[in-house]
């Protein structure tokens, strides 16, 4: 089963834990680094990546922290330019195309927002077999998901 922990949401800062039971990944950075590591109970070890949707503080403030406990950062071309950080643990996702980390795989996709190529995602479980759709300020999606 896919496990959502909510460190953070809202316009002060967004963070959210997910896991399979195999690999545990960040969805958005939005608040200080030592409020990650308290939501976590203090065992940020166990985040494999973190995906940011866009470049917002309240969606990356920590991404430099993140990068500097050597965690991988995940989002879109446009959104990376914005970004400051270990320079070889920020990634885009090519072309939008999907990644494997971990145990997940994770597309994304462009959603609308006031940013530089915001995009949700698509988070598959190889581990659970569970898919979970990710989109967050935004005023529509051109896409449609099945179950």
């Amino acid at each position: 089963m896919i496990r959502i922990k909510s460190l953070a949401s809202g316009s002060a800062g967004n963070c959210y834990h997910i896991e399979d039971g195999e690999t545990g990944l960040l969805i958005e950075a939005g608040i200080p680094i030592r409020e990650i590591k308290k939501g976590l109970n203090f065992r940020l070890s166990e985040v494999t990546a973190v995906l940011i949707s866009h470049e917002h503080q309240d969606h990356c403030k920590a991404v430099e922290d993140i990068t500097k406990a050597g965690i991988d950062v995940y989002t879109s071309a446009g959104t990376l330019k914005h970004l400051e950080g270990r320079p070889y643990l920020l990634n885009s996702f090519d072309g939008l195309q999907e990644k494997e980390i971990g145990s997940w795989i994770v597309k994304p996709f462009l959603v609308e927002h006031d940013s530089e190529e915001p995009i949700g995602f698509i988070l598959y479980s190889k581990n659970t077999k569970e898919r979970l759709v990710y989109i967050t300020d935004s005023h529509y999606s051109r896409y449609t998901f099945k179950n």
